[in-house]
């Protein structure tokens, strides 16, 4: 006969199952805890209504239960009581063989862990014979008198109770009378191995999801053992101070070395690019290009401006920033973001761009707005202001929010192209490099032309490769013919 235990009314239209507190062949008594299940705001032990033996579990954690999904079901008619189930011995048996029995060391229930002999094994006394015990200790069973086994009617996993028969034995002397001999503990110890239910509300068991942290690592601080956010965070600290100890450990038996903390813009930026990185498939494409006529135009523009007295200063930056707005407006995939399930394109009908700045604290990108509507004077203060802003950490985050392309400059280094990462949800950047005088080939001769290499990285995406070097070859066009942006 079977009985089916179901969940009841909870008051809660759906749980989740967390732990299962039992398994099949356990034997349950009535009101003893079988699963924990949980909502978003409590957590439930769920007892059975009936006693028996479990014949099989019908749920898993994970699983979602209404009330009277069925949890498991129970033979009740056949209770695992070990000294109810013994084989029948016959008379002429009995007066031989003697009784070996479980003796009271304070429990009511055990379990086996371990049988040390086999049937018509010799032992001699004090050796251990069997190992008992709950999820705490574990106890080593001798005998006082050493003998054959002739029987044994217990297996691992059963549970026994106190003066439960586990054994037969033929002892060695036969003057014994009395049937039932005697056990005794010999040792007692913690079984490490043995499963416990850790007692956590639901929203620490979401926290530890989250940071994917082992519920068993962490010691418990509250009533009857309930692990708290403190233990969490403090286990998240030990945890931290340990691997920071064992990095400076692995370096330091090389040479003397120091630690130093990154600041909360090199953490955000570290993790912003690595996870840009990660996501978008980047591709990077090269190419150089004639700035010789772009350069003298600007020097003697700053020339005017110095004769003249007005406080302007043109940079090379300024005109590469209008350049790139315009091929964004001739080229508008380069303009444009993924949606986030990535099955529309987003064509942005603005044209703010971003410059990647160096700072002490680390890379920031302010953002030029409206970048078609100012002329190259107004840009070039606009850099200014921003580089100002952004080394004094006075930047707001409306300054670096709302970008459609960003510019990372590295020409003030040495060093000649680079792979710059896209800063995400935009989906190209451009990378400039410091220029040289190289000799370029033209008109039957050698002539010395300022060559500025540039670096195109695309998010592949969204831009295929020839999109990706016709965008670069516009950008080189407008160079050559500056007449072009100054506008």
């Amino acid at each position: 006969m079977y009985t089916k235990i179901i969940l009841p009314d909870t008051g809660i239209k759906e749980m989740k199952v967390t732990d299962i507190l039992v398994k099949e062949e356990d034997v349950i008594k009535k009101n003893q805890s079988i699963i924990t299940v949980e909502s978003d705001k409590t957590s439930i032990e769920i007892p059975s209504d009936h006693g028996g033996k479990i014949k099989k579990i019908l749920i898993s954690i994970g699983d979602l239960l209404r009330k009277g999904d069925i949890i498991l079901e129970l033979c009740n008619n056949q209770i695992n009581n070990i000294s109810k189930n013994n084989k029948k011995i016959s008379n002429e048996e009995k007066i031989k063989l003697k009784k070996l029995i479980i003796p009271d060391i304070g429990l009511n229930k055990m379990k086996i862990f371990a049988i040390l002999v086999k049937k018509n094994d010799f032992f001699v006394e004090n050796q251990t014979l069997i190992t008992i015990g709950n999820n705490t200790n574990i106890f080593e069973i001798a005998s006082k008198y050493s003998g054959t086994i002739k029987k044994i009617i217990v297996k691992i996993d059963d549970y026994i109770y106190k003066n439960d028969v586990f054994m037969y034995i033929n002892p060695s002397l036969q003057t014994i009378k009395q049937d039932i001999i005697k056990t005794f503990i010999k040792t007692k110890s913690f079984k490490k191995n043995i499963q416990t239910y850790v007692h956590a509300s639901p929203i620490i068991r979401k926290m530890i999801r989250k940071f994917n942290i082992n519920l068993k690592k962490i010691k418990p601080s509250g009533l009857k053992n309930r692990i708290l956010k403190e233990d969490i965070l403090k286990f998240i600290k030990d945890k931290k101070n340990n691997n920071i100890q064992n990095s400076l450990f692995i370096y330091k038996k090389f040479g003397d070395c120091k630690e130093i903390n990154l600041n909360n813009i090199q953490k955000i930026s570290s993790k912003n690019l690595s996870n840009y990185w990660k996501n978008i498939p980047h591709v990077t494409q090269h190419i150089e290009t004639d700035i010789t006529n772009l350069e003298k135009f600007r020097i003697e523009k700053n020339q005017e401006f110095n004769q003249e007295k007005k406080n302007i200063k043109l940079t090379l930056l300024s005109f590469i920033i209008k350049i790139c707005a315009c091929a964004l407006k001739k080229y508008p995939n380069f303009n444009s973001s993924l949606s986030q399930d990535n099955n529309t394109l987003i064509i942005k009908k603005y044209f703010n761009i971003g410059i990647a700045i160096n700072t002490k604290q680390g890379l920031l990108v302010p953002v030029i707005f409206d970048v078609l509507s100012k002329n190259i004077n107004n840009l070039s203060q606009i850099i200014l202001n921003l580089s100002y802003k952004a080394k004094n950490n006075q930047l707001r985050q409306d300054d670096m929010q709302g970008g459609c392309f960003t510019i990372s400059n590295l020409g003030q280094f040495k060093g000649s192209f680079f792979t710059p990462i896209i800063n995400s949800p935009e989906v190209a950047i451009l990378g400039i490099s410091r220029a040289n005088i190289k000799p370029i080939w033209k008109e039957n001769k050698f002539l010395p032309k300022l060559m500025l290499p540039l670096s195109l990285s695309y998010d592949h995406r969204v831009i295929n490769g020839v999109e990706g070097i016709n965008f670069l070859n516009y950008i080189c066009y407008l160079i050559s013919d500056i007449r072009n942006v100054l506008v």
